[in-house]
């Protein structure tokens, strides 16, 4: 297949587009001539925004057209915007599209682009029964129980690819390391940084881990690490983050970027099943990962390495498949000592990788 022009569909949310990078390394591996597009929302767009394997963004702000949509007086506007995306995204006459998300919202985007080939997931893998409609090429379906990094590397292996996950590519802009750093230095104590991310989506409330667990890993982490801590935030989360009653809060995260950049400065980060994670163990920073109701096979840390390690309740009823659940055992019977012991584990095999490759072993 003749391929010049490669258009990538996911649109959010921050940890399922870290899990496409790998795939848009590998796309590039296999079509090296090729420009790479991508369709993406406004958040998402801001982490990867300097990404050198892409071209073009195509950024559609489907939050705001939600909000807009209430009012009729603002609906020629929001119509001519779509007709210029979609007047932009047909005149690149796209020879392959890859819907990494497949569901109805993306499907759109599929059609809309005008892309002669259109590549999406097989019907079994697709997480809405109308996503596997927009695509003419299916790949096949997937093992079980696959990483969501190696589900979306089937895609490009349906195309002849083969090899090894492509490590992901998250650039940092350099602005942003410098603010970074300067929160950083005002830390109090002189260990290790470790950040915390205790917010999760509010689609996914049931996997956040109690304010009460995260309280007393910080002071297990002050007592025997001397940590620096550093509570992490995004758009509507401070409230949380104070409410852990320790310093310190970070100031407010304007983008993407910057938490990316406090996640790269930092020595770990703990969190639960959320973006935050998944950026850390994309840059390389020694993550813990605290899972419930989700696999950790699946939705864990990638690449599978030493120090980013994943922590599972061992409760009965996890992993599960639930959208909500009211009592949420699974997350509060992961108790900090535990945490700690595996922060402290994913600490040295970090510190051992590095002084490997200081010494020219690694």
């Amino acid at each position: 297949m003749d391929v010049k022009k490669i258009l990538v569909i996911r649109t959010s949310a921050l940890g399922d587009v870290v899990h496409v990078l790998p795939a848009v390394g590998a796309l590039h591996e296999l079509y090296p001539d090729a420009s790479i597009s991508w369709f993406i929302e406004p958040a998402a767009a801001g982490l990867v925004a300097c990404h050198p394997l892409i071209k073009k963004f195509f950024v559609f702000d489907r939050p705001g057209w939600k909000r807009s949509w209430r009012r009729p007086s603002a609906w020629p506007g929001l119509l001519g915007g779509l007709w210029r995306i979609v007047r932009a995204l047909r005149a690149e006459r796209f020879d392959l599209v890859v819907d990494f998300q497949c569901n109805v919202r993306s499907g759109v985007a599929v059609v809309l682009s005008g892309g002669r080939t259109r590549l999406g997931f097989a019907r079994a893998d697709c997480p809405e029964w109308g996503g596997r409609l927009f695509t003419n090429l299916k790949a096949p379906r997937c093992a079980q129980g696959i990483h969501k990094v190696e589900k979306n590397l089937a895609l490009v292996r349906a195309l002849g690819w083969r090899g090894e996950p492509p490590r992901p590519i998250l650039p940092v802009p350099e602005a942003d390391r410098e603010w970074a750093r300067s929160v950083i230095a005002q830390l109090p104590g002189s260990g290790p940084v470790i950040a915390l991310h205790p917010a999760v989506s509010r689609f996914g409330e049931f996997k956040r881990w109690p304010v009460s667990h995260y309280r007393e890993l910080i002071d297990l982490a002050r007592s025997k690490l001397d940590a620096r801590i550093l509570i992490t935030w995004g758009p509507g989360e401070r409230e949380l983050a104070e409410s852990i009653g320790r310093p310190t809060v970070a100031p407010p995260i304007e983008s993407p970027s910057r938490l990316a950049a406090l996640a790269a400065s930092s020595a770990a980060l703990v969190a639960a099943d959320t973006g935050a994670l998944h950026i850390a163990a994309a840059l390389g920073t020694a993550t813990v990962g605290i899972y419930g109701p989700k696999d950790e096979r699946i939705y864990g840390p990638f690449p599978l390495a030493p120090h980013l390690r994943a922590i599972r309740s061992r409760v009965p009823c996890s992993p599960c498949k639930l959208r909500r659940c009211e009592h949420r055992i699974c997350m509060s019977m992961v108790f900090p000592e535990e945490v700690l012991r595996v922060l402290e584990e994913a600490l040295a095999s970090a510190s051992t990788a590095s002084s490997d490759m200081k010494n020219g072993s690694g």
